[in-house]
């Protein structure tokens, strides 16, 4: 409550100054670079019991892995372009992994040659269940924001995304996916208006 009143105070303080004038801008980076680790706080999935137990043990690169290994297997060198680490890193990582019985090395059916990254059901169910608490933690976050605002904000993380070009090398270029995300969204729009 404290930090909400200064930073509504602040803001009226702050409101007759121009953010197209390099002070104003300089102003804005100010609060925002203050915010921005609050911001990511108030995002992070807090689990409890069992499921806090079980995370707790893994690390971040480790939760890094495994989401990045949620949509498909991939090879060691898939896996750490994706995370973007070393190979060297990569192998100590999956070893890690491996041994934690959250992902599995497998041949690969067309060349016995390759070595493939897989989750485990375990960690599948890790990770599904991790997309549905993290959702849900964002949709308790953003209720405080109307429609318009949380359009506004969409809009704002999309362009902060294609400008800051995220992503690593061989990795869908994040226009593209803003671009697909957005024509997605308009055809459930105009899906629910009846067109």
């Amino acid at each position: 409550m404290k930090y909400q009143s200064e930073a509504a105070a602040r803001q009226r303080n702050e409101s007759d100054r121009s953010s197209s004038s390099p002070a104003g801008r300089a102003t804005s980076i100010s609060r925002i670079t203050e915010v921005a680790p609050i911001v990511r706080k108030i995002f992070e999935v807090r689990p409890t019991g069992q499921e806090r137990e079980k995370w707790m043990s893994l690390t971040a690169h480790q939760l890094e892995a495994l989401t990045a290994l949620s949509g498909r297997s991939a090879t060691m060198g898939e896996l750490c372009q994706r995370i973007d680490i070393s190979e060297s890193a990569g192998t100590a990582l999956s070893d890690r992994l491996v041994a934690h019985g959250m992902v599995v090395r497998e041949s690969d059916p067309s060349d016995r040659r390759i070595v493939r990254l897989s989750l485990s059901s375990e960690a599948r169910a890790m990770v599904e269940r991790f997309r549905e608490l993290k959702r849900a933690r964002i949709e308790e976050v953003l209720s405080a924001l109307d429609d318009h605002e949380l359009e506004a904000l969409a809009g704002i993380y999309e362009r902060l995304v294609a400008g800051a070009q995220y992503g690593t090398p061989g990795s869908p270029a994040p226009k593209a996916a803003i671009a697909r995300r957005s024509e997605r969204r308009l055809s459930t729009a105009e899906a629910g208006r009846g067109r």
